[in-house]
């Protein structure tokens, strides 16, 4: 263990980090070798740049006097591509297997006192299906309609990781074993404000936590899933989040938009509820699209009207996009990539005796990636609104919150469904909840053409073909 003693401290002292083993000699031989290992995986040169970045403030902020709306499909207004053409072609990429599926679900439910990965909490107002599967649902349901493929990218956190991969194991990957993988995003260390040292986790282990839903583009590369998606002929990405069960996950509509239109980023959007709503306003700077966090926009501009009175800057942010996979490819490759952001954070660590420190003020700087930033990069990208009702039911706050709440997301779905519905002639009473299944209808325009949808539904009900699924 000398031997390894002496590597690793020449390592850390050309970077200033000798302290992460000032506990070497209390710790055994496996600790030793696990924070080797740690060391090892630590691009500790990277690391001291981006601090001196943050010590001279190297983000710049956009220039807000620039803003203009998105490039955009708006509802109720003429476009040049029609929505039955949009879905015309969504529709044969599905069929050609053209398309796959990327999920974030890297967080774990903390906020609605779940301890698990979110993605395993229960939410289906009738079946008490998972997030995942909602999923993994409406992709089987878009699989059976167009006798296609469709693979499922599932980028997991190392929190979250284990757990995630013995959900699917043990339920048999919902009979896609073959068709779901599963890539941990990096995880990145803190660092001191002040300082830039390495915060102890304990006396064996550096403090690391994912580097923001940016790494995706560098854990899909590193994995090698985007070669072998040009291998199998994919070069359309639906990307969601596994906290929204109402996501439109491989929407015809949405990809066919995409497509004719050649953008390289498209955005599902909804508008704002008010100028205040706290979602990421998507803007463009010199044609070029932006996201502007609600907390950065100023208030003369988020409340700015346009000439028929209605708010100028009027998309939110739902983190639901498609990406083309030669885009993705291209600045995965590039030298720069996606930059680091800095956040100012509490976090607990250890002093230099091993005693615990729990700070009340931020004290340390995280380095988060965002994928909003591939955006600006985009020559082409679209911006499509939805109706707030068909796309947006999102999971992420305790029942005792007003929002996002498990209770609204179940409302959410139940609303979906009991529109779809109504539209396909069936009179549905008040108060009864109604819940659909993927395998029953994957979306309105496939219950349109079912000829067995009940005339009239009088009490809770949900629909699932064939039984049993």
């Amino acid at each position: 263990m000398d031997t390894l003693f002496t590597q690793l401290i020449e390592q850390l002292n050309a970077c200033d980090q000798q302290h992460v083993l000032q506990h070497w000699q209390s710790i055994n031989d496996n600790d030793k070798r696990q924070l080797a290992a740690q060391i090892e995986q630590i691009d500790l040169p990277g690391i001291r740049s981006l601090f001196e970045q943050f010590s001279q403030q190297a983000e710049v902020a956009p220039d807000l006097s620039k803003l203009t709306p998105p490039n955009s499909i708006r509802l109720q207004q003429d476009a040049t591509i029609s929505p039955e053409a949009a879905y015309a072609q969504g529709e044969k990429l599905l069929r050609d297997g053209r398309v796959g599926v990327v999920i974030v679900a890297g967080g774990q439910g903390s906020r609605l006192g779940f301890p698990h990965p979110k993605g395993l909490f229960r939410i289906g107002p009738l079946s008490e299906r998972t997030l995942f599967q909602f999923v993994l649902d409406k992709i089987a349901g878009y699989e059976v309609k167009y006798e296609t493929q469709i693979p499922l990218f599932v980028m997991t956190s190392p929190t979250v990781h284990e757990e995630t991969v013995c959900y699917f194991e043990g339920n048999d990957f919902f009979q896609r074993r073959d068709r779901v993988e599963f890539f941990c995003q990096p995880a990145i260390p803190a660092v001191d404000a002040r300082t830039g040292k390495l915060l102890m986790k304990g006396k064996a282990e550096i403090f690391t936590s994912p580097n923001g839903h940016g790494g995706m583009l560098e854990a899909m590369q590193s994995a090698g899933i985007l070669e072998r998606c040009e291998s199998q002929n994919i070069d359309t990405l639906f990307y969601g989040q596994i906290d929204n069960p109402l996501s439109p996950t491989c929407s015809p509509a949405l990809l066919g938009y995409h497509s004719l239109s050649e953008s390289q980023v498209t955005l599902q959007t909804i508008a704002k509820m008010s100028p205040d709503e706290k979602t990421g306003n998507i803007v463009a700077v010199d044609d070029r699209t932006q996201i502007i966090e609600y907390s950065e926009m100023p208030n003369d501009l988020a409340t700015s009207e346009d000439a028929q009175g209605q708010l100028k800057f009027w998309a939110a942010n739902i983190a639901v996009h498609v990406f083309q996979r030669r885009f993705l490819q291209e600045i995965a490759n590039s030298a720069s990539g996606l930059p680091y952001h800095f956040a100012h954070k509490q976090v607990a660590h250890i002093d230099h005796q091993g005693n615990p420190v729990e700070p009340d003020v931020p004290n340390a700087i995280k380095f988060e990636r965002f994928i909003f930033d591939l955006l600006p990069l985009a020559q082409r990208t679209l911006t499509v609104e939805a109706a707030r009702e068909s796309v947006f039911a999102p999971v992420k706050n305790a029942s005792s919150a007003n929002f996002s709440t498990p209770r609204t997301s179940r409302r959410g779905i139940s609303e979906l469904h009991r529109s779809w519905l109504q539209q396909a002639g069936c009179s549905v009473a008040d108060e009864v909840t109604v819940e659909i299944h993927p395998t029953y209808a994957v979306d309105l325009p496939h219950l349109l053409e079912r000829s067995d949808v009940p005339d009239q539904i009088t009490e809770n009900t949900y629909l699932v073909y064939p039984e049993g699924s």
